[in-house]
């Protein structure tokens, strides 16, 4: 009999995603100080895009959402706050605003994001 991990995503529905961040960068002392950028490194991983619905809406703690709100969901992979991702599907990024937990109930993780590249209209 198999052991039950709790709920998990459809492996259909999941796409490649990828975290996007920047490793080292410092200021190079042999160069009178200035700034030397680090290099950008994606880290892959499965989650699928989703749009918000009115519960999400009613529990928001970040005060405010637009019409490029969404949530994302994985299976288990941790995103950060303020963290920025790439969807692999069609190509968007995507700003982590808030986490959106189901509690200690399971390990699938869900969060509201923001899409960057465009602007909200009035």
């Amino acid at each position: 009999m198999r052991a039950w991990r709790g709920p998990k995503l459809p492996k259909n529905l999941l796409h490649d995603m990828y975290e996007v961040h920047t490793e080292g960068g410092g200021y190079d002392k042999d160069n009178g100080g200035q700034w030397k950028p680090g290099a950008t490194v994606e880290t892959k991983f499965q989650g699928v895009v989703m749009p918000l619905n009115n519960e999400d809406l009613q529990y928001v703690d970040s005060g405010t959402y637009t019409l490029n709100s969404q949530k994302v969901y994985t299976n288990g992979y941790q995103l950060k706050v303020g963290a920025e991702f790439r969807d692999g599907y069609d190509g968007q990024v995507y700003t982590v605003k808030q986490e959106l937990t189901h509690g200690p109930i399971h390990s699938m993780k869900r969060y509201m994001v923001e899409r960057k590249g465009a602007s909200n209209p009035k």
